[in-house]
């Protein structure tokens, strides 16, 4: 097993809460980090609602099935029996103490108000991702945005973070964006063995999710959505297109969109303002969650397809919103991801906020750094003023640059902790 960077924080809120609510997408590697944290250090008793002898019975009496469990347990998709919540709730109540359940979701259950009333304060909540890079090559948790946001200058992050790229990794990350983060494809040597994973987590996702979930009226027209929605990934949401291109009534292609966000398949990114209300009215950026999700859906295999039809920007952009979506919440859960774009069309692709304070990324699969790339994050820094601690280009060249005290050009590899 390839360990998971979200381990240690999980153990850790076992410390603390009686219960940990652990989310993500289907096969993204839940039910494993869950046993591998039973072998760890946590000697707890695993119990999973796929095994249909244990659903019937926390279906049939959920304050039975609890009172029942030897503690501390694993349960694993608890979304399959939403009253078990309610009967854990009571259970903790009753014997309140940190690290009695771990639950596992494959759909976002907390979006349900009547859960996430009766489990406020006692349960914390991980969401679970596609390995990031530097994870799935098993190196140490880049700590990069910790130090941007410490106050550090150019000189003393190009001296912390020195040397080159690699000539070659370029193919290595189309690799790995092609193959996306979902372990049994990134694992794949073989592209027809790939594509058959991708297509069989598409049927079984439509049929063991969103099927559960909610009803969805025309099977054929939500897979059109999600091809449409992939084609779209990168880039700003207008609904209205979307929903005149999919023939979809307005209404019902808001129902879908959530859908896909709330099982993990897609992410909003909200425009930055300082004003906290326009964030949310104003028009998000679409991403999906994993690119060889999205690659497959597009159905190119080919990078060179991604090229001749316009998508590799995109897709690169989206690659990298998926690697700051999972580093962010296990460096510190405060983290929130933006983009900056005003009226006129000048754009930063991503702003990290903290507590008021903001670093911006901005993505060129380009090796060359473009004089309007410099202006836009001038013109940023224009706005934000002090709020704005520092500012990265990654790009895919071999060095880093300086083009400021704050502001610096650097390689993929080298921003992400792979270099080595």
């Amino acid at each position: 097993m390839i360990r998971r960077y979200l381990q240690e924080p999980v153990l850790e809120s076992l410390k603390h809460f009686p219960a940990v609510l652990l989310t993500g997408a289907r096969q993204v590697g839940k039910s494993t980090l869950a046993q591998a944290l039973i072998k760890a250090s946590w000697d707890a008793t695993y119990f999973t609602l796929d095994d249909r002898t244990i659903l019937d019975a926390a279906l049939r009496d959920p304050d039975g099935f609890v009172s029942g469990l030897p503690l501390p347990a694993v349960i694993d998709e608890v979304q399959k029996a939403p009253d078990l919540l309610r009967a854990i709730k009571r259970g903790i109540d009753q014997h309140r103490r940190p690290g009695q359940y771990l639950l596992t979701g494959s759909a976002n259950i907390m979006t349900l108000s009547t859960v996430s009333e009766s489990l406020a304060g006692r349960i914390a909540l991980h969401t679970l991702h596609p390995f990031c890079w530097p994870e799935f090559l098993e190196k140490p948790m880049p700590m990069i945005l910790k130090d941007l946001f410490g106050g550090i200058d150019s000189k003393k992050l190009l001296k912390k973070y020195p040397g080159t790229s690699s000539k070659d990794y370029k193919p290595r990350l189309i690799e790995r964006i092609l193959k996306g983060g979902y372990p049994s494809p990134a694992l794949m040597e073989s592209d027809q063995a790939r594509e058959q994973w991708f297509s069989s987590y598409r049927q079984t996702y439509l049929e063991r999710d969103l099927l559960n979930i909610k009803s969805i009226e025309n099977l054929p027209d939500f897979n059109r959505l999600l091809s449409l929605a992939a084609l779209r990934t990168g880039r700003l949401l207008n609904l209205s297109d979307l929903s005149r291109e999919a023939g979809l009534p307005f209404t019902t292609l808001r129902r879908y969109m959530n859908l896909l966000e709330v099982t993990y398949q897609i992410s909003l990114i909200r425009p930055y303002f300082t004003h906290l209300g326009k964030r949310l009215v104003k028009t998000p950026k679409l991403y999906f969650n994993d690119t060889g999700m999205a690659v497959h859906l597009m159905g190119v295999n080919e990078w060179k397809a991604l090229e001749n039809q316009g998508h590799a920007g995109p897709m690169v952009e989206t690659w990298v919103a998926c690697e700051l979506s999972k580093l962010m919440p296990v460096l510190d859960h405060r983290f929130r991801l933006y983009f900056w774009r005003t009226q006129a069309g000048h754009e930063v692709d991503f702003l990290i906020e903290r507590a008021g304070k903001v670093v911006a990324i901005e993505v060129k699969w380009g090796h060359r750094i473009n004089e309007s790339d410099i202006k836009n994050l001038n013109r940023l820094a224009e706005d934000l003023k002090e709020k704005l601690l520092f500012s990265v280009i990654l790009h895919s060249g071999l060095e880093s640059v300086p083009f400021g005290p704050k502001t610096v050009a650097m390689p993929f590899p080298v921003f992400f902790g792979v270099c080595n």
